[in-house]
């Protein structure tokens, strides 16, 4: 995939729409594009021997699995984890951007 940005605007931009009041439903969709992105971050530092950042992204994509959930219960812890989560994905966009996982084409 030639266009990694997806991998972290896509978690960002699913986390943002989840501070509206939203259905459940709407979630659990965003849970499943956290879960993706972080799983991406987790194998592309995994390739370039970046083990702290691959377990940070690998706890993130254990926490916003929506197979087994995690429940936090109340909205605003949530929001706060979601905010974390938003500024992780974001600090290490460049690192993402410069891996050379998916570019095996």
């Amino acid at each position: 995939m030639k266009d990694k940005r997806l991998f972290w605007i896509a978690p960002l931009v699913a986390m943002g729409i989840g501070l509206l009041p939203m259905p459940y439903e709407y979630y659990t969709l965003s849970r499943l594009v956290v879960c993706v992105g972080a799983l991406y971050f987790t194998v592309s530092f995994i390739k370039g021997k970046k083990i702290e950042s691959a377990w940070i992204f690998g706890a993130i994509a254990a926490l916003y699995n929506p197979i087994f959930q995690i429940h936090l219960g109340d909205k605003g812890l949530w929001t706060i984890v979601n905010i974390v989560t938003a500024i992780l994905f974001w600090r290490n966009r460049s690192e993402l951007e410069s891996s050379t996982f998916g570019n095996e084409d």
